[in-house]
């Protein structure tokens, strides 16, 4: 019987935090304390907990954007866009970072997330590296959100790799790689090892305590989880991959669709020819397909791309890309 059965509500389980330092240091090669380990009930809570903490903060939040970060963080923080081109292949665009950076008035927090929802991008180790220096730059925290990294079909490397002194806030949970959203367990890894940023870290540990802590069971589960086999977790993850493939071959075969292939996770953003609002309520009204309009993850986006979800069966996938190349006839 774990502690929590005895303490109550929400007591932390020492064999829980154990497992993801290992999981940690196999995936990334990076160690960590235990001090460095804050469990939560699940990533949201994760979200609310650095929106409290960070509340009055200027923070960068990668664009397009997962929509539930850029709804905790426009409620308590003074949120500006930190933007990724689709004529970059869904890359940061550095330019446009480092002047939106000056215009800043005092240290904050930059969020990523890779890979990415909704593109599905992969930062690459060189645009990691770049990152991290402009953060050192203008003494920004980092925010990295890499709760798909298993979940990815080119190489991957973790910002905790390529941090250097840079204060890191790194998120993950279980609801992705072991598939397993209703455990509600997400956590977070406060990296800071020149101790630049401790005032924060120590509000981030203060917040998390007032109840967004984890039942036992759930604890527990999680816990049996980080032992799953690898093989069985690959096996998945290479369905996801073939299904992404069907998607792409069908795409390659239109001549109003273009995309970029999706490096992680299960998203990818198509751009039409056509208004993104207009082809989602058409695609679910007439074919009960749900799709969704790229401007709602960044109004400066456009109004043509859409945000795909590769996970049905490659023939549904096909059907939905002809359905959607011939929108406008």
């Amino acid at each position: 019987m774990i502690d929590g059965f005895k303490q109550g509500y929400p007591s932390l389980n020492d064999e829980l935090v154990a497992g993801i330092r290992d999981r940690t240091k196999d995936f990334t090669g990076v160690s960590v304390d235990t001090s460095e380990v804050v469990v939560t009930n699940g990533c949201g809570a994760a979200f609310g907990i650095l929106s409290i903490a960070l509340a009055g903060w200027p923070v960068g939040v990668e664009s397009p954007f997962y929509l539930p970060a850029y709804e905790y963080f426009r409620r308590t923080t003074k949120m500006w866009y930190a933007r990724c081109r689709p004529e970059l292949d869904w890359g940061i665009d550095f330019d446009s970072l480092r002047t939106e950076l000056e215009k800043q008035d005092r240290p904050g927090a930059l969020f990523f997330v890779s890979p990415s929802n909704p593109t599905g991008h992969i930062h690459t180790e060189a645009d990691w590296r770049r990152l991290v220096d402009l953060a050192g730059e203008f003494d920004h925290v980092i925010i990295t959100d890499e709760v798909y990294d298993e979940m990815s079909y080119s190489p991957f490397t973790s910002l905790l790799e390529v941090s250097k002194d840079v204060p890191v806030i790194y998120m993950h949970g279980f609801s992705k790689v072991w598939r397993a959203p209703e455990v509600r367990v997400g956590y977070l890894i406060l990296q800071d090892p020149e101790e630049q940023a401790t005032q924060l870290f120590n509000e981030v540990k203060s917040v998390a305590s007032l109840g967004f802590g984890v039942n036992p069971l759930s604890q527990m589960m999680a816990n049996q989880l980080l032992t799953e086999n690898q093989e069985f977790r690959k096996q998945r993850f290479d369905g996801i991959r073939d299904r992404r493939d069907a998607l792409n071959r069908a795409i390659s075969k239109s001549t109003n669709l273009r995309s970029v292939v999706a490096d992680g996770a299960t998203y990818q953003m198509v751009e039409t020819p056509w208004n993104d609002w207009d082809v989602c309520n058409r695609l679910l009204r007439e074919h009960k397909i749900l799709v969704t309009p790229g401007s709602v993850h960044d109004s400066g986006l456009g109004e043509n791309f859409v945000r795909v979800v590769f996970l049905n069966k490659a023939e549904y996938l096909k059907q939905f890309v002809e359905y959607l190349d011939t929108f406008g006839e």
